[in-house]
């Protein structure tokens, strides 16, 4: 037996896993968008299942609190690049892998050259303009989509946008407007074995996918509460893609004829401003404040992790505004990856 059949042997085992399909493991092309909680388990079970080669995208370092839960990590490795310190760890757990890093954050500028990379895109960042920016441009593409999250013990994954020939809807008409939940890790919390588990199963997902496996969750959306155990499917495969939406755009692209939207709070605006003239309308009181925009220019939403900016971008395309774009905040200020 070669050294790479005595590797992948026991995977090879298993009845799901047909004639070629290392092959098929070996030529795939694995775009990873945040190598955190979820990235982490998501890695390196592909690392070890043989996927020929990964992209990993993140812009954070390790950190101390990282390491309950982001198992790609050891002490060693804080204030390194998470990149660069995943692709020492997975490159040690598997030679035969072209790794490629990418030191900086997904954004409207660098995500199409990203993804056309790709046969398969995992969503492991946890943040919604990063999902939704991911979704529009593999539901483009006809590239799957495999998205996860993760809070506390709660999350969700699923597969969506699909291939040409087994299409399905994007995140977008899963999640016609993002959660107003203000609460992420850093403010309510998660356990490490939550995201392990939510990221195990995310990794199971890209293998079928690779596979064209049919029992993948293909349009559906699993959620999970992994402190009692219990979880849900919901198949969203007949989801109307919505009629319109604000597309997100690279803040190269504005120019001096754009109204931009800043819709965060007054304090947040002055202890960091984004862009000099930018108007200040917090999201929560944006719906009393509708007359203040002028409805024939290009209105920019923008707020620090996207969230805000994309409901307010819904919120205002439901009350008749048709020029509406969610940019990402200037020089990648943005929330790492779970």
């Amino acid at each position: 037996m070669s050294e790479t059949d005595a590797r992948y042997s026991r995977q090879q085992q298993v009845a799901y896993f047909g004639a070629g399909s290392q092959t098929r493991l070996k030529d795939a092309r694995v775009l990873i968008v945040g190598v955190g909680g979820l990235g982490s388990p998501v890695s390196l079970f592909l690392a070890g299942a043989g996927v020929g080669k990964l992209i990993l995208v993140d812009h954070d370092v390790v950190s101390l609190s990282n390491l309950h839960r982001q198992i790609l990590f050891q002490e060693s490795d804080v204030n390194q690049p998470k990149v660069v310190a995943a692709k020492k760890r997975l490159s040690a757990l598997n030679s035969e892998l072209e790794i490629k890093v990418v030191n900086t954050a997904l954004s409207p500028s660098n995500a199409k050259e990203l993804v056309d990379q790709a046969t398969v895109v995992v969503d492991a960042a946890d943040n919604f303009l990063a999902s939704y920016l991911l979704s529009d441009l593999c539901f483009a593409s006809r590239t799957p989509l495999v998205t996860a999250s993760v809070l506390t013990t709660h999350g969700y994954l699923g597969v969506f946008c699909g291939t040409t020939d087994r299409p399905a809807p994007s995140l977008r008409a899963v999640f016609a407007s993002p959660s107003k939940a203000a609460a992420n890790c850093n403010t309510a919390g998660v356990t490490g074995p939550s995201v392990g588990i939510i990221g195990s199963y995310q990794a199971q997902e890209v293998l079928k996918v690779i596979l064209a496996d049919q029992s993948q969750l293909l349009g559906k959306l699993m959620t999970l509460d992994l402190w009692n155990y219990s979880q849900n499917i919901i198949d969203f495969s007949s989801a109307d893609e919505p009629k319109q939406h604000a597309p997100i755009i690279a803040n190269n692209s504005l120019n001096g004829a754009d109204l931009l939207l800043d819709v965060r709070s007054q304090l947040e605006v002055e202890e960091s401003p984004f862009f000099d003239n930018a108007l200040n309308i917090p999201n929560t009181e944006l719906q009393q404040r509708l007359a203040e925009l002028a409805s024939s220019k290009r209105v920019v939403c923008v707020c620090a992790s996207g969230q805000r900016a994309l409901g307010a971008a819904n919120l205002l395309l439901n009350n008749g505004f048709s020029r509406i774009y969610v940019t990402s905040a200037p020089n990648n200020v943005e929330p790492s990856s779970v």
